[in-house]
């Protein structure tokens, strides 16, 4: 498989849960039976009859030594084995919790631990929690820094559990972060409008899942929700109607060829509040050096009001700009940067779930001129 994505141009990556234990006996696998490993796990299983579920086992204690080389091994052989490209981490990988006394970590208190069942998933909880998670994340660091040396190509994803590990630690030692577990157009809005007041927006990736999209406008709507940082689409195109799949060829390309140089280089401001999914949100993208940018505008679910006004951040109030509108180019029109701050651009969509994105650069005054 690795070798077909190449000749065909395109990366490999694998999602591994390397952390997680399971009842397999084959040579090598991390399996909760193997004598030598057993008692790297953060406790005993709960019964003789526990069987791990498909993105669920018992977490190892990444601070053993042991343990660390062995997920160092691993991940290593991973990548050379697999002539893999990008590999992906997943699951309870930094334990918060650990029942074991005879790890390296300040043993538990016996009065104040407990272990709670999330599926099949035992999770310590511990006065000892602190230097227990602290132990297992500089062992993970240095599995990452290890992958990064052996292999400087290598993209390295961050995704645990719903964003547990969004970080500015797990920033240093990898290339972006899945940064939310629900993949609808508005779980995608609200998770990239937390992360990024503090974590850089090209580090920030969003799954866009099948999502209802009857009309055109619903089905951009579900594409720009996942286009403001790093785009991943966990589709089939094979479910879409031509209609959708020129839509979203099209829409691609503008995101390849517009956007990402923007959201690689731009500064980001939140032009509204909290994504809620019913009223109206946005966010713009300016880069001073280039005087361009782009507007990203979504309208919820909400049957009115079908218009809004948005004033921009960050522009120089002197400058004069061209704004260009990906879907109503009939909106197309020529502002002044003083404008734009104090009134804003006004944006018209018809239809609930839809959006738009609006493109800007600065012009001469005397284009502007003769645009007017």
């Amino acid at each position: 498989m690795a070798d077909e994505a190449h000749r065909k141009g395109l990366k490999f990556g694998l999602w591994v849960d390397w952390t997680q234990a399971g009842t397999s006996r084959q040579p090598g696998a991390l399996g909760i039976d193997d004598p030598a490993r057993r008692n790297w796990m953060v406790s005993d299983p709960p019964d003789g009859r526990w069987k791990p579920e498909p993105f669920k086992g018992m977490t190892v204690d990444l601070g053993v030594p042991a343990v660390a080389d062995w997920a160092e091994g691993e991940t290593q052989r991973i990548v050379a084995q697999n002539h893999v490209d990008m590999l992906e981490h997943d699951g309870y990988l930094v334990a918060q919790g650990c029942a074991r006394g005879d790890h390296p970590h300040a043993p538990p208190d016996p009065a104040n631990l407990r272990i709670e069942m999330e599926g099949v998933w035992p999770f310590v909880i511990s006065t000892n929690s602190a230097d227990v998670s602290l132990r297992a994340t500089e062992a993970y660091y240095a599995v990452q820094e290890s992958l990064r040396k052996q292999h400087p190509g290598l993209l390295l994803e961050v995704c645990n559990d719903g964003g547990r590990m969004v970080d500015f630690g797990a920033a240093a030692h990898a290339d972006y972060f899945s940064i939310t577990d629900a993949y609808d157009p508005l779980s995608n809005r609200q998770a990239f409008f937390d992360a990024s007041h503090v974590l850089p927006p090209t580090m920030l990736e969003t799954y866009v899942e099948k999502w209802p999209a009857p009309r055109r406008e619903n089905f951009l709507y579900m594409l720009r929700s996942g286009m403001m940082g790093w785009l991943t689409l966990m589709q089939d195109p094979h479910d879409w109607t031509a209609e959708q799949r020129e839509a979203a060829k099209t829409e691609v390309r503008f995101y390849k060829d517009k956007l990402r140089p923007l959201i690689r280089s731009a500064d980001l401001y939140h032009l509204t509040g909290r994504p809620d999914g019913k009223g109206w949100d946005a966010v713009e993208y300016f880069d001073p050096a280039r005087g361009s940018g782009a507007i990203y505008v979504f309208r919820g679910s909400d049957l009115e009001p079908s218009a809004s006004s948005l004033p921009l951040r960050g522009l120089p109030s002197g400058r004069w700009y061209r704004l260009e509108f990906r879907d109503h180019p009939e909106d197309n029109r020529t502002m002044s940067g003083r404008q734009l701050l104090a009134e804003g651009i006004g944006v018209t969509l018809p239809m609930p779930d839809s959006s738009e994105i609006v493109v800007f650069r600065q012009i001469s005054p005397e284009k502007a001129a003769q645009k007017e």
